[in-house]
């Protein structure tokens, strides 16, 4: 395989989505043990990057420019400008960094290293001015061409892509210190395609795992869906926040609801003396938890509520900066008058329900009822946190909620064994029954979804509590 660097570009407002992605870079045998260049500016402090050389050969670029306007032409043009004089490789593939992997294929084949450059195949959907200043550049006379606002030619897309290093050195001299217009991808397509001897290619490397996404969701979705063993930062953040579903109980029973209160009622609760020892563990271990969340079924029902902040409140005194939330669905007197004892130091999230309407979820719609063999995750136990049950630690709440249905004895019963590990390990038998990764839309509904293998659960489940 050629040699080539990875290159990618990182201000503070990607910084996140550069700790959910680059993780999966190191998917590709093809890119693995590469160096990666990150140009990057805006930080106060250099060691905020640190984390990306538990992934790669890192050099870190600090990348300015005499003039520039906007951020945006200042980062892009590093891939120039910044590429010309650092890359040391023949050739070098930048990547964005909200740009993520869900295979282990090669993006780029022997055939693509004869091209200056290669990306994914996409239409020219760029102001149509920037072609008029290119044409006026590149020829050196005024071009009166009229150009509608959108210029309809096909070309690449670039949040993943192969360039020869020359091609980008050749036109970096030429520019001097500022592109033609303020677009690293453009300036390439139109160059590599009207510079004689000059050439560049374009396919679909979304089809070998190579995808990119500016929505925050898409990009958790995909990113925690290919749940893999090297993936550092998502074992790392597994353990980050924990929801504690102090009782099952719930006074409504919600259609779709996923701890399932409107199909099985369950007036089951933990034990204040796990949650007190959850707390003096997590204490004990130096646990700093960024979030509890107090759910339910309804928490505010917990038979020994007021006991029970008293012990989470132990947890606050230790680790302030730990946030504390109470979710809550406000319905009702009892509830009403239980939520005016909640201290200043909880964040009280209330859905003031009046009805059984849910949102839905298709939460009790089992994929492995569709055919779907392949278990898929998704983002809940990263977004909404670990959870302690009833039936022991889960990876998600959800997931602790289902085994109860489905009779499965896979609940870690002491946090002094819950780690990253053990709660991966519950997601084939979890995921396959769970609906929401498959969720298209949510919508208000008070119809109650359910599938086959959720039916013949509920049923077994009726007959043996008869019996």
């Amino acid at each position: 395989m050629r040699n080539f660097t990875l290159v990618t570009a990182c201000t503070p407002k990607y910084l996140e989505k550069l700790r959910w992605t680059i993780p999966t870079w190191n998917m590709k045998p093809q890119f693995r043990g590469r160096k990666l260049i990150i140009f990057h500016h805006g930080f106060d402090e250099i060691s905020t990057l640190d984390f990306t050389k538990d992934y790669f050969d890192v050099e870190l670029i600090h990348w300015d420019m005499p003039e520039y306007d906007g951020m945006r032409e200042l980062m892009l043009s590093s891939f120039i400008l910044g590429s010309a004089m650092y890359v040391k490789t023949p050739y070098f593939v930048k990547i964005d960094c909200d740009a993520y992997f869900t295979t282990s294929d090669d993006v780029f084949g022997r055939k693509d290293f004869k091209y200056d450059v290669v990306g994914h195949n996409w239409g020219y959907t760029k102001p149509g001015y920037w072609m008029k200043t290119l044409n006026e550049y590149h020829f050196g006379k005024e071009d009166n061409s009229k150009y509608e606002h959108r210029y309809d030619e096909k070309r690449f897309a670039s949040f993943g892509c192969l360039h020869k290093t020359e091609f980008v050195q050749t036109l970096a001299k030429r520019f001097g210190n500022r592109l033609p217009v303020p677009s690293h991808d453009t300036v390439l397509w139109y160059f590599a395609d009207r510079m004689p001897d000059r050439s560049w290619s374009s396919k679909s490397i979304k089809r070998r795992g190579f995808h990119n996404s500016t929505r925050w969701k898409k990009i958790r979705e995909d990113v925690c869906s290919n749940v893999t063993n090297d993936n550092k930062f998502l074992k790392d953040h597994l353990m980050d926040h924990i929801q504690l579903e102090v009782t099952s109980f719930c006074q409504i029973g919600c259609c779709n609801c996923d701890r399932n209160c409107g199909i099985y009622p369950d007036k089951s609760y933990i034990p204040l003396d796990e949650i007190q020892r959850m707390v003096d563990v997590s204490i004990e271990k130096g646990k700093k938890w960024s979030r509890i969340d107090i759910i339910g079924g309804e928490p505010t029902y917990y038979p020994q509520f007021k006991e029970m902040l008293e012990v989470i409140k132990k947890y606050k005194d230790w680790n302030p900066r730990c946030k504390i939330r109470l979710s809550t669905n406000g319905f009702g007197k009892f509830v009403e008058e239980k939520l005016k004892e909640i201290p200043n130091w909880i964040q009280v999230r209330n859905s003031n329900k009046s009805s059984k309407q849910q949102e839905f979820t298709a939460y009790n719609s089992a994929p492995f009822d569709n055919g779907e063999t392949e278990v898929k995750a998704c983002s809940v136990p990263w977004r909404c946190g670990i959870a302690l049950t009833p039936n022991g630690y889960f990876i998600c709440n959800p997931g602790g909620s289902l085994s109860k249905v489905f009779q499965m004895d896979i609940g870690i019963r002491e946090f002094d064994d819950v780690t990253p590990e053990k709660l991966l390990e519950q997601i084939p038998s979890l995921c396959k029954y769970c609906g929401i990764s498959n969720c298209k839309s949510k919508h208000l509904t008070d119809v109650q979804e359910i599938s086959e293998s959720w039916e013949d659960a509920l049923n077994k489940l009726k007959g043996d509590i008869e019996k």
